[in-house]
């Protein structure tokens, strides 16, 4: 068996051939989307060439066909069909494969995808999340700094964190936040925000502070609680 490619139109077309003893050349498209010539054991490679691209339309449509197919069947893994926690509301992952790509589709996150592997799946679910936080947490941001008077906008850097929601330097004038955050409503991701912004004018959890806070955000003590509820994960 070797490999080879024929043109059509400008659109390349690989093929492996397979020399045989039999009388005519034959052509077919696998499972897998590859197409496999059979030829003569004489037959000539340019005669070959021609007999595929003599059939490259069919090939070509073929081709699209066995795609699309792919990309309607959920790869199998413990990663797909995963319960999935953004902003407060659960999805159920869904992945196929494809161009990389994540959007929502009712009450699922569909991801395309040529990986399989779960870990790299995971990360790629994962790069996309970093990204979708990033922005929310910025748009959160533009909302919440203008209530606190006497400060510096600071960036915003997500993390991975394991016990705590968000921290602060301020003479960095710098916001990390949790990636976690993007599982609970945004009510809770606002609360976090001005709790970190509270800092900048008040360094410590003093009486100062936290009435600041109830003035700002009466309701902090509930959206609070939220984040304290075990049962989001994923």
């Amino acid at each position: 068996m070797s490999t080879h490619t024929a043109q059509y139109e400008g659109i390349e077309i690989e093929y492996e051939l397979i020399r045989k003893d039999v009388k005519y050349i034959n052509l077919r498209v696998n499972k897998k989307g590859q197409v496999v010539v059979s030829a003569p054991q004489k037959a000539p490679l340019s005669v070959v060439e021609d007999f595929v691209s003599s059939k490259a339309l069919w090939v070509i449509t073929h081709l699209a066909e066995i795609e699309q197919i792919r990309q309607s069947i959920p790869l199998a893994g413990l990663y797909n069909g995963k319960l999935m926690y953004y902003l407060g509301k659960v999805y159920t992952l869904t992945i196929f494969r494809g161009a990389p790509s994540i959007s929502f589709d009712g009450d699922s996150i569909r991801m395309t995808s040529m990986k399989e592997n779960e870990e790299a799946l995971e990360e790629e679910y994962l790069s996309w999340l970093r990204g979708e936080a990033k922005q929310k947490f910025e748009e959160v941001m533009t909302r919440i700094f203008p209530l606190i008077n006497g400060i510096e906008r600071p960036s915003i850097s997500v993390r991975n964190m394991r016990s705590i929601w968000g921290s602060c330097t301020v003479r960095g004038n710098s916001i990390r936040l949790n990636l976690r955050l993007m599982r609970y409503p945004e009510a809770c991701i606002e609360m976090v925000i001005l709790h970190e912004l509270l800092h900048f004018r008040y360094p410590n959890h003093d009486k100062d502070f936290y009435d600041t806070l109830t003035d700002v955000m009466p309701d902090w003590e509930e959206r609070k609680a939220m984040l304290e509820e075990k049962n989001i994960e994923g």
